[in-house]
């Protein structure tokens, strides 16, 4: 999947709210693979973010 911003490939899912055990996704975090989104969910946030441009788009669906 490429940013439709600025089209890079180095894109990560967005993690809404407080994980219960954050030791088991750190590693993915490190790696820009899972971006922290907030602990503050709503019915309106997106699914991705672009680690070049910090862009976001998309729709989380749980």
């Amino acid at each position: 999947m490429n940013c439709p911003n600025c089209n890079s490939k180095f894109v990560a899912k967005i993690f809404w709210g407080l994980p219960g055990d954050y030791e088991a996704i750190e590693g993915q975090v490190e790696r820009g693979e899972i971006v922290m989104g907030g602990c503050i969910v709503t019915e309106n946030d997106p699914e991705w973010e672009c680690n070049s441009c910090h862009h976001r788009w998309g729709q989380r669906y749980d």
